[in-house]
């Protein structure tokens, strides 16, 4: 869990360094260009579902359906860090936004976002918020087929998430891939005091 964290903060540090330089932001720019040839009315409605996904719209309800599930299970800590990981992670990133203040790309968006551009928040959202469900959901499956299929399922939902912010050209590459990074290690923070906190209730109700 540590190298994943450490790993995860290095390499947005690394993104948030580099974004700035020129050959960079060529990357940036000719892989935004592409995402725009690609597009279809088909390829965008999807697109566009995908981003709405990784939006508060989608994520609150989803949030309020596995609190519902986890509070059955009487996992009331686990339900407590969901919400806790909900709501810092829109924080932590709206102030990273303000803090890089990076415009967004000036270039035929299939709508105009009004907030910075780094990190994604979609991509940043996505991947706490969804990794941790998933991470809790696999912890009542027992076939590691299905676990697996899960874990998958949720690693591709996230992927396509973040490819939705720079096919819709809202976001660039280093945005989306910082937004990873970033929610990312908020999800192992979350996951690692939920489980602390978890096993210390658990062994005061064993006494």
């Amino acid at each position: 869990m540590k190298k994943w964290f450490f790993l995860s903060v290095i390499l947005f540090l690394g993104l948030a360094f580099l974004y700035r330089y020129e050959f960079i932001y060529l990357i940036d720019v000719k892989i935004t260009l592409l995402f725009e040839t690609l597009r279809t009315t088909l390829l965008t409605n999807i697109f566009l579902f995908l981003s709405e996904v990784g939006s508060i719209k989608y994520m609150f309800p989803i949030c309020i359906f596995f609190t519902i599930l986890l509070l059955y299970k009487k996992r009331i800590i686990s339900a407590l860090f969901l919400f806790i990981l909900l709501f810092s992670v829109r924080w932590i990133n709206s102030e990273l936004k303000v803090l890089f203040s990076r415009e967004r790309p000036h270039f035929d968006a299939v709508y105009k976002e009004a907030f910075y551009s780094f990190p994604s928040g979609h991509s940043m959202n996505s991947i706490a918020i969804y990794s941790f469900i998933c991470y809790l959901f696999i912890q009542y499956i027992e076939s590691e087929k299905i676990r697996k299929f899960c874990i998958a399922t949720t690693t591709i939902l996230i992927g396509l998430i973040g490819m939705s912010r720079i096919y819709l050209g809202v976001h660039y590459l280093t945005d989306v891939l910082a937004g990873f990074c970033a929610g990312f290690s908020m999800f192992i923070v979350i996951s690692f005091l939920n489980n602390k906190i978890n096993k210390l209730f658990d062994k005061i109700r064993s006494v």
